[in-house]
């Protein structure tokens, strides 16, 4: 995927979400997943006994991944599209300048970079026990799916810190204001915000997943 429109959306408190369009966040878990499968079948396909046991865990502990994929963070499967992308397009209200958009923009990414070594370092401790352990676990009955969680996790947060590196380094960013988004952020300012009104304002701007993020992350 060679081009990733993002929006950077004001909320309250003067922060900042970054949102990408579900359709293209998707695609590109998509294409990231093919790699993860052809790992697993490699893994799977070893005639060592532990490592092919190890395989088969891993694709039962992926196929329940995917499938709590949607309620991970949103963030962190944005950064993972800008890992899969050569360009940004950075959507921001006009109400800011571009200096300040800019400044938020690395401050975030900064911000998820932390982060995310944070976590790949803890599941990369945690992975490395569970390694050490396959000549215990294999004999259990059972896919021990809980035990091979950390290292889908592990590849997750590394794709993320990929991302949020890759924005932060010399990917060309396109920065364009968009109306529209100035009319949002006032609304999700208030109190309570008008779920219907968002509703609206994502219709409009014909984004896909944009309500039901916003619903989540505000």
């Amino acid at each position: 995927m060679r081009l990733l429109d993002l929006y950077l959306i004001a909320t309250r408190k003067d922060r900042y979400l970054l949102f990408g369009p579900t359709d293209i966040v998707e695609q590109c878990e998509i294409e990231s997943g093919d790699r993860v499968r052809r790992f697993i079948d490699w893994l799977r396909n070893r005639p060592n006994r532990f490592i092919g046991w190890s395989g088969r865990a891993l694709k039962t502990a992926h196929e329940y991944y995917v499938r709590l994929e949607d309620r991970i963070d949103p963030t962190e499967r944005v950064l993972k599209a800008i890992a899969c992308s050569q360009e940004l397009i950075l959507h921001y209200a006009p109400s800011v300048d571009e200096d300040q958009i800019r400044l938020r923009f690395s401050g975030l990414m900064r911000k998820q970079r932390r982060k995310h070594v944070f976590w790949l370092s803890t599941d990369s401790v945690i992975t490395l026990i569970v390694i050490l352990l396959t000549p215990i676990l294999a004999p259990i009955p059972g896919p021990n799916v809980f035990f091979y969680y950390p290292a889908l996790r592990l590849l997750s947060h590394y794709r993320a810190l990929r991302g949020a590196s890759q924005a932060l380094g010399s990917m060309p960013i396109q920065l364009k204001t968009l109306p529209d988004l100035s009319g949002l952020e006032e609304n999700l300012r208030t109190p309570r915000f008008d779920r219907a009104t968002i509703r609206i304002f994502a219709e409009r701007m014909q984004i896909r997943g944009l309500d039901r993020f916003l619903e989540r992350m505000v």
